[in-house]
């Protein structure tokens, strides 16, 4: 039984990712890593330092430095002084930036609708049940 969820599981993850990267094809003009910082910054919904930044995507601190230094330029994000440390930065998406991220997940959102009505009633009702059970099952499960 195991075995046979394990390779569910895992040939789930390139079919959930290919039709996320088809729904999201096209919707950002921002490179793959600018991109994920931005989806990061808006999915946490709060001002974060490098550091909680790097750690949540498993970005090396280095590696951010430009990336945040042109999503800033660009006006996506804005840097102020951390109050509480003196020595941090907190990093927070800009109203652009926001409003980009937003803009986004209405056209995901579309797309997956118009895709929903290529199933059935009866294949749709199927979908939200295993995707709300697969989401209870693997929050259940914890990291």
């Amino acid at each position: 039984m195991r075995e046979e969820i394990v390779k569910e599981y895992i040939s789930l993850i390139p079919n959930v990712f290919g039709s996320f990267s088809e729904l999201n094809k096209d919707s950002m003009e921002l490179s793959h890593m600018q991109n994920h910082v931005i989806e990061y910054m808006y999915m946490q919904n709060r001002a974060l330092n490098l550091k909680d930044i790097s750690i949540g995507l498993n970005v090396a601190k280095q590696q951010l430095t430009n990336i945040i230094k042109d999503l800033e330029t660009g006006g996506y994000l804005i840097k102020v002084p951390d109050a509480k440390d003196k020595r941090a930065i907190l990093v927070s998406l800009s109203p652009k930036g926001k409003e980009v991220q937003d803009n986004k997940w209405i056209k995901i959102y579309q797309k997956f609708s118009e895709g929903l009505d290529k199933l059935s009633m009866e294949e749709q009702l199927d979908l939200r049940y295993a995707l709300h059970k697969v989401n209870i099952l693997l929050e259940k499960m914890g990291p």
